[in-house]
């Protein structure tokens, strides 16, 4: 492999940055083979390692580093960075069963959070209908039996009024919880693909 076939081959793998993002790395790279030489070349791709790798670790890096920087860590940023997690997990030269290790790692560490997510929602959305369903009960026996109608309007208020204010707490957790989720499928990345240099090596 010579220069232009390694730098054609990690923009095919870059393609998924922003326009920014993937012209500073390639120009990085460019740069890097510049100033090594014609004659250097194979040394070069030697320390580098495949455009899989570098284009991986470029991907890893970028997710981590775009939720970092971030202000406002929105929900869309945070499954965006998962999606680039997930192709440079997926783009890193790794071994069948290391890779087998990533997906699988993936797919129950998905499973669990979107489960505790789904949970979580059902659990406030069913405190909220189980309030209002009691508010409407005390309001349909009002003339029947009105103690019985007063407890119910009073239960209903106070869990209908728990229901909302548990919204916007819910709302923030499940933010928090899928932030943490992608900084620590980084980290998992990062172990992963260190141990798989380390085997090869």
């Amino acid at each position: 492999m010579d220069r232009a076939s390694y730098l054609k081959q990690l923009r095919g793998k870059l393609r998924r940055l922003p326009a920014h993002e993937f012209d500073t790395a390639i120009a990085y790279y460019e740069e890097y083979f510049e100033e090594a030489g014609e004659e250097n070349e194979q040394q070069v791709i030697s320390q580098l390692g495949s455009p899989s790798h570098v284009a991986s670790q470029i991907l890893a890096d970028f997710a981590l580093k775009d939720l970092d920087t971030s202000s406002a860590k929105s929900t869309k940023k945070n499954i965006s960075a998962i999606w680039l997690i997930i192709l440079a997990i997926l783009s890193a030269p790794l071994s069948l069963p290391l890779l087998a290790t990533a997906i699988a790692l993936i797919f129950s560490f998905g499973a669990v959070i979107v489960s505790l997510i789904f949970a979580i929602i059902a659990t406030v959305i069913s405190i909220f209908v189980g309030g209002v369903v009691a508010l409407i009960s005390g309001l349909l026996i009002l003339t029947e039996h009105w103690p019985t109608a007063l407890l119910f309007m009073g239960v209903g208020l106070i869990v209908t009024g728990l229901g909302v204010l548990l919204f916007p707490i819910v709302a923030r957790f499940i933010k928090k919880t899928v932030l943490v989720s992608v900084e620590t499928l980084g980290r998992l990345f990062h172990k992963i693909t260190k141990k798989g240099k380390g085997a090869s090596k």
